[in-house]
């Protein structure tokens, strides 16, 4: 019978356990996009969340369980034991991409006075990073997508709700006309 070296093994363990430390620690410094990226990396389905610390904490929680295994037989085993039925039958849910059509959409009524004329771009720059919008005639594209206001474009690039006309300093703050 060969013994294992279990210096050896505690040491690729240790080594391991600090490369998984290094990687949790880089979610860290991720932003939205980013996350977004990585979750579909994980998980294998497009993120439906955009809350940083919740897509940081269950990414973290995937390479975990990668690394060391994931639940027991015996603890999944008791899940489906202590889970209804009912719940047990339910189908999972598809996240289906919105079909780009739906977006490009022009809106009812007339143009907003604050938007400038179709074809400006506006630039904000944002974590030392130059960010540009092109206004169309209804929306705006940033980063080769097609939005339909300067708010998703904000809560995009920051990963929290923005005022769209705020961010891009088309008005004050209190609602004043910014130019």
């Amino acid at each position: 019978m060969v013994r294992k070296n279990t210096g050896e093994a505690l040491s690729r363990e240790a080594a391991a356990m600090r490369a998984l430390a290094r990687d949790i620690a880089v979610l860290q410094e991720m932003n939205l996009a980013q996350l977004r990226l990585r979750w579909a990396e994980a998980f294998g389905e497009v993120a439906r969340s955009k809350n940083l610390l919740y897509l940081r904490k269950k990414i973290a929680f995937r390479m975990q369980e990668r690394m060391e295994g994931g639940l027991s037989e015996s603890a999944e085993a008791r899940i489906q034991q202590l889970t209804p039925a009912n719940l047990q039958a339910m189908p999972k849910l598809s996240v289906r991409p919105r079909p780009a059509s739906r977006i490009s959409q022009p809106k009812e009524g007339p143009r907003d006075p604050r938007l400038p004329t179709p074809g400006a771009v506006l630039t904000r720059v944002f974590n030392h990073f130059a960010h540009e919008v092109t206004v169309l005639d209804s929306g705006f594209q940033y980063g080769g997508r097609p939005y339909r206001s300067l708010s998703a474009i904000a809560r995009e690039i920051t990963g929290t709700a923005w005022n769209g006309f705020l961010f891009f300093r088309l008005i004050g703050r209190g609602g004043n006309d910014g130019r």
